[in-house]
Protein backbone atom coordinates (compact mmCIF):
# COMPACT_ATOMS: atom_id res chain seq x y z
CA UNK A 1 0.00 0.00 0.00
CA UNK A 2 1.54 3.40 -0.96
CA UNK A 3 2.13 6.04 1.65
CA UNK A 4 -1.01 8.20 1.96
CA UNK A 5 0.82 11.54 2.29
CA UNK A 6 3.38 13.18 0.00
CA UNK A 7 4.64 16.74 -0.55
CA UNK A 8 2.04 18.57 1.51
CA UNK A 9 1.99 22.35 1.21
CA UNK A 10 1.75 24.68 4.20
CA UNK A 11 1.87 28.34 3.09
CA UNK A 12 3.33 31.02 5.29
CA UNK A 13 0.71 32.70 7.47
CA UNK A 14 -1.45 29.59 7.84
CA UNK A 15 -2.06 27.01 10.56
CA UNK A 16 -3.11 23.53 9.48
CA UNK A 17 -4.94 21.34 11.95
CA UNK A 18 -4.86 17.59 11.32
CA UNK A 19 -7.26 15.14 12.94
CA UNK A 20 -6.10 11.51 13.04
CA UNK A 21 -8.16 8.66 14.46
CA UNK A 22 -5.84 5.70 15.02
CA UNK A 23 -8.72 3.22 15.05
CA UNK A 24 -9.54 4.17 11.44
CA UNK A 25 -5.97 4.09 10.07
CA UNK A 26 -4.03 1.07 8.79
CA UNK A 27 -1.35 -0.73 10.78
CA UNK A 28 1.94 1.13 10.17
CA UNK A 29 3.53 -2.14 9.02
CA UNK A 30 1.06 -2.21 6.11
CA UNK A 31 2.46 1.14 4.94
CA UNK A 32 6.10 0.62 5.78
CA UNK A 33 7.23 -2.99 6.41
CA UNK A 34 10.12 -1.96 8.68
CA UNK A 35 7.70 -0.13 10.98
CA UNK A 36 7.25 -2.78 13.67
CA UNK A 37 7.19 -2.83 17.43
CA UNK A 38 9.38 -5.37 19.17
CA UNK A 39 6.84 -7.25 21.25
CA UNK A 40 4.21 -9.02 19.18
CA UNK A 41 2.10 -9.45 22.33
CA UNK A 42 1.54 -5.67 22.37
CA UNK A 43 -0.10 -5.60 18.95
CA UNK A 44 -3.60 -5.79 20.41
CA UNK A 45 -5.69 -2.80 19.31
CA UNK A 46 -6.25 -2.09 23.01
CA UNK A 47 -2.54 -1.91 23.80
CA UNK A 48 -1.37 1.51 25.06
CA UNK A 49 2.10 0.66 23.72
CA UNK A 50 0.77 0.01 20.24
CA UNK A 51 -1.29 3.21 20.36
CA UNK A 52 1.79 5.28 21.25
CA UNK A 53 3.72 3.58 18.45
CA UNK A 54 0.97 4.38 15.92
CA UNK A 55 0.80 8.00 17.05
CA UNK A 56 4.58 8.44 16.70
CA UNK A 57 4.56 6.77 13.29
CA UNK A 58 1.77 8.93 11.86
CA UNK A 59 3.18 12.10 13.41
CA UNK A 60 6.48 11.48 11.62
CA UNK A 61 4.61 10.64 8.42
CA UNK A 62 2.75 13.95 8.62
CA UNK A 63 5.87 15.98 9.40
CA UNK A 64 7.85 14.23 6.65
CA UNK A 65 5.21 15.02 4.03
CA UNK A 66 5.50 18.74 4.88
CA UNK A 67 9.29 18.66 5.05
CA UNK A 68 9.66 16.65 1.79
CA UNK A 69 11.89 14.06 3.38
CA UNK A 70 11.52 10.36 4.30
CA UNK A 71 9.68 9.72 7.54
CA UNK A 72 12.65 7.82 8.98
CA UNK A 73 14.78 10.95 8.52
CA UNK A 74 12.53 13.08 10.76
CA UNK A 75 13.99 13.52 14.23
CA UNK A 76 11.93 14.91 17.09
CA UNK A 77 13.67 16.51 20.04
CA UNK A 78 12.23 17.85 23.28
CA UNK A 79 13.05 20.97 25.23
CA UNK A 80 13.85 20.78 28.93
CA UNK A 81 10.16 21.43 29.64
CA UNK A 82 9.08 18.62 27.30
CA UNK A 83 7.89 20.63 24.28
CA UNK A 84 8.55 18.60 21.11
CA UNK A 85 10.18 20.13 18.06
CA UNK A 86 11.65 19.06 14.71
CA UNK A 87 15.37 18.63 15.37
CA UNK A 88 17.78 19.72 12.63
CA UNK A 89 21.51 20.17 12.24
CA UNK A 90 24.20 20.85 9.70
CA UNK A 91 23.68 18.70 6.68
CA UNK A 92 20.25 17.48 7.71
CA UNK A 93 18.54 15.99 10.76
CA UNK A 94 20.62 15.49 13.85
CA UNK A 95 21.00 12.22 15.66
CA UNK A 96 18.90 13.53 18.53
CA UNK A 97 16.92 10.70 20.07
CA UNK A 98 13.16 11.31 20.29
CA UNK A 99 13.36 11.10 24.08
CA UNK A 100 16.41 13.36 24.42
CA UNK A 101 16.04 16.66 26.30
CA UNK A 102 17.46 19.59 24.35
CA UNK A 103 16.77 23.19 23.47
CA UNK A 104 16.63 23.99 19.75
CA UNK A 105 19.59 26.17 18.79
CA UNK A 106 18.00 27.49 15.59
CA UNK A 107 14.54 28.05 14.19
CA UNK A 108 13.01 24.68 13.27
CA UNK A 109 11.86 24.14 9.68
CA UNK A 110 8.34 23.48 10.93
CA UNK A 111 6.53 24.21 14.20
CA UNK A 112 4.03 21.68 15.52
CA UNK A 113 1.97 20.83 18.57
CA UNK A 114 -0.13 17.79 19.35
CA UNK A 115 -2.87 16.57 21.66
CA UNK A 116 -4.42 13.15 22.33
CA UNK A 117 -7.78 11.93 23.58
CA UNK A 118 -8.07 8.15 23.55
CA UNK A 119 -7.08 6.93 20.09
CA UNK A 120 -7.64 10.35 18.49
CA UNK A 121 -4.71 12.68 17.83
CA UNK A 122 -4.75 16.32 16.80
CA UNK A 123 -1.66 17.90 15.21
CA UNK A 124 -1.30 21.64 14.57
CA UNK A 125 1.37 22.85 12.11
CA UNK A 126 2.78 26.26 11.22
CA UNK A 127 5.80 27.42 9.19
CA UNK A 128 6.38 30.74 10.90
CA UNK A 129 5.64 30.76 14.63
CA UNK A 130 5.37 28.52 17.71
CA UNK A 131 1.85 27.30 18.43
CA UNK A 132 -0.05 25.07 20.81
CA UNK A 133 -3.10 22.85 20.48
CA UNK A 134 -5.28 21.09 23.02
CA UNK A 135 -8.23 18.74 22.62
CA UNK A 136 -10.49 17.61 25.44
CA UNK A 137 -13.70 15.59 25.59
CA UNK A 138 -16.57 18.06 26.02
CA UNK A 139 -18.20 15.60 28.42
CA UNK A 140 -15.14 15.45 30.68
CA UNK A 141 -15.80 16.82 34.16
CA UNK A 142 -13.57 17.50 37.14
CA UNK A 143 -14.90 16.79 40.61
CA UNK A 144 -14.86 20.38 41.89
CA UNK A 145 -14.25 22.87 39.06
CA UNK A 146 -14.33 25.97 41.28
CA UNK A 147 -11.77 24.50 43.66
CA UNK A 148 -9.53 23.65 40.70
CA UNK A 149 -10.00 27.14 39.27
CA UNK A 150 -9.07 28.84 42.54
CA UNK A 151 -5.96 26.70 42.76
CA UNK A 152 -4.71 27.03 39.18
CA UNK A 153 -6.45 29.84 37.28
CA UNK A 154 -5.98 33.60 37.05
CA UNK A 155 -8.21 35.59 39.49
CA UNK A 156 -10.09 37.16 36.57
CA UNK A 157 -11.08 33.70 35.34
CA UNK A 158 -12.17 32.62 38.82
CA UNK A 159 -14.43 35.67 39.11
CA UNK A 160 -15.96 34.94 35.69
CA UNK A 161 -16.68 31.32 36.63
CA UNK A 162 -18.18 32.30 39.99
CA UNK A 163 -20.61 34.65 38.23
CA UNK A 164 -22.06 31.79 36.17
CA UNK A 165 -24.97 29.61 37.36
CA UNK A 166 -23.52 26.52 39.11
CA UNK A 167 -24.92 24.22 36.42
CA UNK A 168 -22.86 26.02 33.76
CA UNK A 169 -19.58 26.10 35.65
CA UNK A 170 -18.29 22.57 34.80
CA UNK A 171 -18.59 23.04 31.02
CA UNK A 172 -17.18 26.57 31.20
CA UNK A 173 -14.24 25.31 33.26
CA UNK A 174 -13.41 22.73 30.56
CA UNK A 175 -13.53 25.39 27.83
CA UNK A 176 -11.12 27.55 29.81
CA UNK A 177 -8.86 24.60 30.58
CA UNK A 178 -8.63 23.66 26.89
CA UNK A 179 -7.69 27.22 25.90
CA UNK A 180 -5.12 27.57 28.67
CA UNK A 181 -3.49 24.22 27.84
CA UNK A 182 -3.09 25.40 24.24
CA UNK A 183 -1.43 28.62 25.44
CA UNK A 184 1.14 26.92 27.70
CA UNK A 185 1.97 24.47 24.91
CA UNK A 186 2.62 27.40 22.59
CA UNK A 187 4.90 29.16 25.08
CA UNK A 188 6.74 25.90 25.77
CA UNK A 189 6.53 26.09 29.55
CA UNK A 190 3.80 23.52 30.11
CA UNK A 191 1.35 23.56 33.01
CA UNK A 192 4.21 23.74 35.53
CA UNK A 193 5.01 27.24 34.23
CA UNK A 194 1.76 28.44 35.80
CA UNK A 195 -1.79 28.64 34.47
CA UNK A 196 -2.40 31.69 36.65
CA UNK A 197 0.16 33.91 34.90
CA UNK A 198 -2.32 34.84 32.16
CA UNK A 199 -6.09 35.02 31.74
CA UNK A 200 -8.41 33.85 28.98
CA UNK A 201 -11.77 35.57 28.47
CA UNK A 202 -14.73 33.72 26.96
CA UNK A 203 -17.72 35.54 25.50
CA UNK A 204 -20.06 33.28 23.58
CA UNK A 205 -17.82 31.68 20.94
CA UNK A 206 -15.27 34.49 21.15
CA UNK A 207 -12.00 33.88 23.00
CA UNK A 208 -9.27 36.36 23.89
CA UNK A 209 -6.07 36.41 25.89
CA UNK A 210 -6.79 39.27 28.27
CA UNK A 211 -3.93 39.41 30.78
CA UNK A 212 -0.30 38.39 30.91
CA UNK A 213 0.74 40.72 33.69
CA UNK A 214 3.12 38.28 35.36
CA UNK A 215 5.19 37.67 32.23
CA UNK A 216 5.96 41.07 30.67
CA UNK A 217 9.01 39.72 28.83
CA UNK A 218 7.34 36.63 27.33
CA UNK A 219 7.10 37.72 23.68
CA UNK A 220 5.39 34.51 22.57
CA UNK A 221 2.68 34.81 25.22
CA UNK A 222 1.92 38.43 24.37
CA UNK A 223 1.70 37.69 20.63
CA UNK A 224 -0.79 34.82 20.88
CA UNK A 225 -4.33 34.60 19.56
CA UNK A 226 -6.68 31.74 20.52
CA UNK A 227 -8.91 30.01 17.98
CA UNK A 228 -11.55 27.44 18.92
CA UNK A 229 -12.50 25.63 15.68
CA UNK A 230 -15.50 23.34 15.65
CA UNK A 231 -14.63 19.73 16.35
CA UNK A 232 -16.26 16.35 15.78
CA UNK A 233 -16.95 13.57 18.26
CA UNK A 234 -17.95 15.74 21.22
CA UNK A 235 -14.52 17.37 21.48
CA UNK A 236 -13.34 20.81 22.56
CA UNK A 237 -10.41 22.18 20.55
CA UNK A 238 -8.28 25.26 21.10
CA UNK A 239 -5.31 26.48 19.06
CA UNK A 240 -2.97 29.18 20.38
CA UNK A 241 -1.08 30.79 17.52
CA UNK A 242 0.49 34.08 16.47
CA UNK A 243 -2.03 36.84 15.86
CA UNK A 244 -0.47 37.36 12.41
CA UNK A 245 -1.78 33.96 11.23
CA UNK A 246 -4.53 34.70 8.74
CA UNK A 247 -5.90 31.24 7.88
CA UNK A 248 -6.64 28.09 9.89
CA UNK A 249 -7.45 25.04 7.78
CA UNK A 250 -8.68 21.66 9.06
CA UNK A 251 -7.83 18.28 7.59
CA UNK A 252 -8.66 14.68 8.43
CA UNK A 253 -6.32 11.82 7.63
CA UNK A 254 -8.19 8.86 6.16
CA UNK A 255 -7.01 5.40 5.12
CA UNK A 256 -5.50 6.36 1.77
CA UNK A 257 -5.89 10.12 1.45
CA UNK A 258 -6.09 13.40 3.30
CA UNK A 259 -9.45 15.15 3.14
CA UNK A 260 -9.76 18.90 3.65
CA UNK A 261 -12.79 19.74 5.77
Amino acid sequence: MPLPLRDLQLPSGEVHLWHLQMADLPDPAALEPQARIDNADSRSSASPRLLRFQQRFYLRLLLAAHLQRPAHAVRIGRTASGKPYVATGAGGPTAVRPSAQHTPTSRPPLYFSLSHVGSAMLVALCRDHPLGVDMEAASRRVRDPMRMARRHFHPAEVRWLQALPPAQQPAAFMRLWTCKEAVVKATGGGIVSGLDRFAVALSGQQVSLTAAINEPSDDVLHSLHISTPAADDDMLVAVAHAASVSVLRRFKLLTTAAVRE
